[in-house]
């Protein structure tokens, strides 16, 4: 009977060593963070959608800004950034900067895609011994999703 090989999301977790890596952390924070604010958003009576939509972008960038420290990946805390702005979108003081949102989101979405392909790489070096990225298709489909959230900001300026 052949080896089970680990999959990249135990990897990636780190569900096959007691020791848990810094994507674990910063996953389980990430998700702690949005199921504890969402408990709070019918206690603060603001709108359940839009506060769902700044919540959800606030808890990714605070799961890179953790992942960043634990790995120290310093230059991924530019996610402060992306947390602090959508969580001043939910105050009532908020300035309605839907351009510094999209600027948020394009942080996030390319620091995510960012670390997902490092550990990719880091995966199959470890696993398989091989040396090659994420695949083609997934880095351009990625490439056109931030070209296109950047095209529907530069839009939203001159609105």
């Amino acid at each position: 009977m052949p080896a089970r090989r680990t999959s990249f999301a135990q990897y990636l977790l780190g569900s096959l060593s007691l020791e848990r890596p810094p994507f674990f952390y910063a996953y389980s924070g990430m998700w702690l963070h949005l199921v504890l604010s969402l408990v709070l958003v019918p206690l603060l009576a603001l709108p359940f959608l839009d506060s769902l939509s700044y919540l959800v972008i606030a808890s990714l960038s605070l799961g890179i800004i953790v992942y960043s420290v634990l790995a120290r990946e310093y230059g991924l805390l530019i996610n402060i950034f992306s947390y602090g702005l959508s969580l001043a979108q939910l105050t009532p003081l908020k300035a309605h900067h839907a351009p510094l949102m999209m600027v948020a989101i394009l942080l996030a979405l390319a620091s995510c895609y960012l670390i997902l392909s490092q550990q990719y790489r880091r995966y199959l070096r470890e696993v398989f011994g091989d040396e090659h990225g994420i695949p083609l298709w997934i880095a351009g489909l990625t490439l056109l999703v931030i070209i296109m959230l950047f095209l529907y900001g530069l839009t939203l300026v001159n609105a």
